[in-house]
Protein backbone atom coordinates (compact mmCIF):
# COMPACT_ATOMS: atom_id res chain seq x y z
CA UNK A 1 0.00 0.00 0.00
CA UNK A 2 1.16 3.29 -0.75
CA UNK A 3 0.49 6.65 0.96
CA UNK A 4 1.23 9.70 0.11
CA UNK A 5 1.78 12.53 2.47
CA UNK A 6 0.41 15.51 -0.16
CA UNK A 7 1.44 19.57 1.32
CA UNK A 8 -0.53 22.66 0.21
CA UNK A 9 2.42 24.77 -0.33
CA UNK A 10 6.09 24.71 -1.38
CA UNK A 11 7.45 23.46 2.25
CA UNK A 12 11.11 22.64 0.80
CA UNK A 13 11.47 25.94 -0.39
CA UNK A 14 10.49 27.85 2.70
CA UNK A 15 12.65 28.40 5.57
CA UNK A 16 12.69 24.59 6.98
CA UNK A 17 13.84 23.47 3.17
CA UNK A 18 13.75 19.71 2.11
CA UNK A 19 15.60 18.26 5.49
CA UNK A 20 11.65 18.97 6.67
CA UNK A 21 10.16 17.25 4.34
CA UNK A 22 12.56 14.25 4.68
CA UNK A 23 12.06 14.60 8.43
CA UNK A 24 8.07 14.26 7.93
CA UNK A 25 8.80 11.73 5.71
CA UNK A 26 10.85 9.59 8.26
CA UNK A 27 8.36 9.97 11.24
CA UNK A 28 5.29 9.30 8.59
CA UNK A 29 7.23 6.40 7.88
CA UNK A 30 7.83 5.18 11.52
CA UNK A 31 4.06 5.56 12.44
CA UNK A 32 2.98 3.88 9.48
CA UNK A 33 1.75 0.10 9.79
CA UNK A 34 3.86 -3.07 8.54
CA UNK A 35 3.29 -3.20 4.63
CA UNK A 36 2.80 0.50 4.09
CA UNK A 37 5.19 2.82 2.63
CA UNK A 38 4.44 6.34 3.04
CA UNK A 39 5.82 9.73 0.84
CA UNK A 40 5.83 13.19 1.25
CA UNK A 41 5.55 15.63 -1.90
CA UNK A 42 4.92 19.11 -1.59
CA UNK A 43 3.43 21.58 -4.35
CA UNK A 44 5.42 23.31 -6.62
CA UNK A 45 3.87 26.90 -5.54
CA UNK A 46 1.96 28.78 -3.16
CA UNK A 47 1.02 30.07 0.52
CA UNK A 48 4.53 29.35 2.25
CA UNK A 49 1.95 28.06 5.56
CA UNK A 50 -1.22 28.43 5.69
CA UNK A 51 -2.75 30.60 8.38
CA UNK A 52 -5.87 32.07 7.00
CA UNK A 53 -9.24 31.28 5.05
CA UNK A 54 -7.65 33.25 2.04
CA UNK A 55 -4.32 30.86 1.88
CA UNK A 56 -6.14 28.13 2.30
CA UNK A 57 -8.11 28.85 -0.94
CA UNK A 58 -5.15 29.52 -2.25
CA UNK A 59 -3.72 26.55 -1.88
CA UNK A 60 -6.40 24.58 -3.65
CA UNK A 61 -5.79 24.65 -6.96
CA UNK A 62 -1.66 23.30 -6.93
CA UNK A 63 -3.08 20.94 -4.59
CA UNK A 64 -5.51 19.48 -6.88
CA UNK A 65 -2.86 19.28 -9.85
CA UNK A 66 -0.82 17.51 -7.17
CA UNK A 67 -3.34 15.05 -6.05
CA UNK A 68 -4.49 13.94 -10.23
CA UNK A 69 -0.72 13.20 -10.79
CA UNK A 70 -0.77 11.15 -7.65
CA UNK A 71 -3.31 9.06 -8.23
CA UNK A 72 -2.09 8.58 -12.40
CA UNK A 73 0.92 7.37 -10.77
CA UNK A 74 -0.93 4.79 -8.25
CA UNK A 75 -1.18 6.19 -4.92
CA UNK A 76 -3.77 4.14 -2.97
CA UNK A 77 -4.09 7.01 -0.53
CA UNK A 78 -3.34 10.90 -0.15
CA UNK A 79 -3.33 12.61 3.08
CA UNK A 80 -4.04 16.47 2.67
CA UNK A 81 -1.12 18.04 4.46
CA UNK A 82 -3.07 20.97 5.92
CA UNK A 83 -4.81 20.71 9.32
CA UNK A 84 -7.85 23.18 7.85
CA UNK A 85 -8.76 20.26 4.76
CA UNK A 86 -8.30 22.95 2.20
CA UNK A 87 -10.39 21.75 -1.11
CA UNK A 88 -11.07 18.48 0.72
CA UNK A 89 -14.04 18.56 -1.22
CA UNK A 90 -13.17 19.64 -4.51
CA UNK A 91 -10.37 16.95 -4.46
CA UNK A 92 -12.48 13.81 -3.65
CA UNK A 93 -14.72 15.12 -6.81
CA UNK A 94 -11.10 15.18 -8.94
CA UNK A 95 -10.12 11.35 -7.40
CA UNK A 96 -11.94 8.35 -9.01
CA UNK A 97 -9.93 5.49 -7.23
CA UNK A 98 -7.21 7.29 -4.81
CA UNK A 99 -8.74 7.76 -1.10
CA UNK A 100 -7.94 11.26 0.24
CA UNK A 101 -8.16 12.14 3.78
CA UNK A 102 -8.54 15.56 5.52
CA UNK A 103 -6.95 15.36 8.87
CA UNK A 104 -9.37 17.90 10.05
CA UNK A 105 -12.31 16.15 9.52
CA UNK A 106 -10.64 12.74 10.37
CA UNK A 107 -9.54 13.69 13.98
CA UNK A 108 -12.56 15.40 14.76
CA UNK A 109 -14.44 12.37 14.26
CA UNK A 110 -11.84 10.39 16.18
CA UNK A 111 -11.83 12.79 18.99
CA UNK A 112 -15.82 12.90 19.15
CA UNK A 113 -15.67 8.94 20.10
CA UNK A 114 -13.13 9.74 22.85
CA UNK A 115 -15.09 12.14 25.15
CA UNK A 116 -18.07 14.66 25.17
CA UNK A 117 -16.60 17.70 24.01
CA UNK A 118 -12.86 18.45 22.36
CA UNK A 119 -11.20 21.12 21.94
CA UNK A 120 -8.81 22.48 18.90
CA UNK A 121 -4.86 23.92 20.02
CA UNK A 122 -4.48 25.66 16.59
CA UNK A 123 -1.64 28.54 15.52
CA UNK A 124 -3.67 31.94 15.30
CA UNK A 125 -7.03 33.48 15.21
CA UNK A 126 -6.83 33.98 11.31
CA UNK A 127 -7.88 29.92 11.26
CA UNK A 128 -10.85 30.20 14.41
CA UNK A 129 -13.64 30.65 11.73
CA UNK A 130 -12.15 28.25 9.00
CA UNK A 131 -11.57 25.45 11.84
CA UNK A 132 -15.55 26.01 13.88
CA UNK A 133 -16.62 25.76 9.80
CA UNK A 134 -14.84 22.42 9.11
CA UNK A 135 -15.86 20.94 12.37
CA UNK A 136 -19.53 22.02 11.77
CA UNK A 137 -19.59 20.58 8.29
CA UNK A 138 -18.34 17.37 9.32
CA UNK A 139 -21.88 17.29 11.45
CA UNK A 140 -19.64 17.90 15.01
CA UNK A 141 -20.43 21.28 15.82
CA UNK A 142 -22.27 20.21 19.00
CA UNK A 143 -19.37 18.61 20.43
CA UNK A 144 -16.89 21.45 19.87
CA UNK A 145 -16.27 22.48 23.36
CA UNK A 146 -13.83 25.39 22.30
CA UNK A 147 -10.55 26.52 20.23
CA UNK A 148 -7.46 28.31 21.77
CA UNK A 149 -4.49 29.68 19.63
CA UNK A 150 -1.12 29.50 20.74
CA UNK A 151 -0.13 32.82 18.87
CA UNK A 152 2.91 31.50 16.49
CA UNK A 153 3.58 31.58 13.17
CA UNK A 154 3.63 27.88 11.50
CA UNK A 155 6.94 28.11 10.28
CA UNK A 156 8.39 29.40 14.21
CA UNK A 157 6.96 26.41 15.83
CA UNK A 158 10.15 24.24 15.65
CA UNK A 159 12.41 27.16 16.55
CA UNK A 160 11.78 26.23 20.25
CA UNK A 161 9.66 23.41 20.40
CA UNK A 162 9.80 23.62 24.58
CA UNK A 163 8.13 27.21 24.33
CA UNK A 164 5.81 25.87 21.87
CA UNK A 165 5.14 22.90 24.01
CA UNK A 166 4.64 25.51 27.06
CA UNK A 167 1.98 27.35 25.33
CA UNK A 168 0.22 24.42 23.65
CA UNK A 169 -0.05 23.30 26.85
CA UNK A 170 -1.71 26.85 28.08
CA UNK A 171 -4.08 26.39 25.74
CA UNK A 172 -5.50 23.36 26.15
CA UNK A 173 -5.91 24.04 29.89
CA UNK A 174 -7.90 26.66 29.28
CA UNK A 175 -9.98 24.75 26.77
CA UNK A 176 -9.99 21.96 29.84
CA UNK A 177 -10.95 24.45 32.66
CA UNK A 178 -12.88 26.95 30.83
CA UNK A 179 -14.96 25.54 28.19
CA UNK A 180 -15.19 21.61 29.50
CA UNK A 181 -13.10 19.91 26.78
CA UNK A 182 -12.68 16.36 28.19
CA UNK A 183 -10.54 15.63 24.98
CA UNK A 184 -7.97 17.84 22.53
CA UNK A 185 -7.00 17.94 19.28
CA UNK A 186 -3.51 19.51 17.52
CA UNK A 187 -5.09 22.24 15.15
CA UNK A 188 -2.18 21.93 13.23
CA UNK A 189 0.16 19.87 11.12
CA UNK A 190 3.86 21.42 12.10
CA UNK A 191 2.45 20.96 15.90
CA UNK A 192 1.69 17.36 15.43
CA UNK A 193 5.30 16.76 13.64
CA UNK A 194 6.42 18.00 16.61
CA UNK A 195 4.56 15.34 18.60
CA UNK A 196 3.49 17.88 20.91
CA UNK A 197 0.65 15.56 21.84
CA UNK A 198 3.08 13.44 23.97
CA UNK A 199 3.69 15.98 26.06
CA UNK A 200 0.16 17.20 26.62
CA UNK A 201 -1.59 14.04 26.75
CA UNK A 202 0.76 13.57 30.06
CA UNK A 203 0.71 16.98 31.23
CA UNK A 204 -3.05 17.89 30.70
CA UNK A 205 -4.51 14.23 31.68
CA UNK A 206 -6.71 13.85 28.75
CA UNK A 207 -6.72 12.00 25.29
CA UNK A 208 -4.63 14.51 23.20
CA UNK A 209 -4.71 13.51 19.45
CA UNK A 210 -2.18 14.09 16.74
CA UNK A 211 -4.18 14.33 13.64
CA UNK A 212 -1.17 13.04 11.23
CA UNK A 213 -1.76 9.86 13.18
CA UNK A 214 -5.32 10.16 12.98
CA UNK A 215 -5.04 10.79 8.74
CA UNK A 216 -2.49 7.93 8.98
CA UNK A 217 -4.93 5.49 10.45
CA UNK A 218 -7.76 6.42 8.97
CA UNK A 219 -6.38 5.98 5.69
CA UNK A 220 -4.90 3.41 6.24
CA UNK A 221 -7.91 1.77 7.38
CA UNK A 222 -10.52 3.11 4.21
CA UNK A 223 -7.41 2.30 1.49
CA UNK A 224 -7.33 -1.81 3.32
CA UNK A 225 -10.92 -2.25 3.18
CA UNK A 226 -11.63 -0.31 -0.12
CA UNK A 227 -14.02 2.56 1.91
CA UNK A 228 -13.97 5.61 -1.14
CA UNK A 229 -15.71 8.30 -1.34
CA UNK A 230 -19.06 8.30 -2.73
CA UNK A 231 -19.11 9.52 -6.12
CA UNK A 232 -22.82 10.34 -5.91
CA UNK A 233 -21.81 12.46 -3.03
CA UNK A 234 -18.57 13.84 -4.87
CA UNK A 235 -19.32 13.84 -8.41
CA UNK A 236 -16.81 14.26 -11.23
CA UNK A 237 -17.20 17.88 -12.51
CA UNK A 238 -18.99 17.28 -15.76
CA UNK A 239 -16.92 19.02 -18.03
CA UNK A 240 -13.99 16.29 -16.91
CA UNK A 241 -16.38 13.53 -17.11
CA UNK A 242 -17.30 14.77 -20.89
CA UNK A 243 -13.46 14.91 -21.23
CA UNK A 244 -11.69 18.02 -20.52
CA UNK A 245 -8.40 18.33 -18.81
CA UNK A 246 -7.98 19.62 -16.14
CA UNK A 247 -6.78 22.94 -17.40
CA UNK A 248 -9.55 23.65 -19.86
CA UNK A 249 -11.56 24.85 -16.77
CA UNK A 250 -9.88 28.00 -16.65
CA UNK A 251 -9.76 30.49 -19.08
CA UNK A 252 -7.13 32.61 -19.54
Amino acid sequence: MRIVYAVPGPMSKTALGSAEVRRRQELLQRWAPDGVEVAVQDVPSGPASIESAYEEHVSVEQTARLVTRLEAEGADAIILGCYGDPGLDALCELTERAIVVGPGAASAHLAAMLGHRFGIVTIADGVVHPLRRLVADAGLAGSLAGIAVVDVPVLELGADREASALRAAEAGRRLIERDGADVLVLGCMSMAFLELDVDLQAKLGVPVLNPVKAALAIAHARALFGWRHSKTAYPTPRKLAAGAALDDLVVG
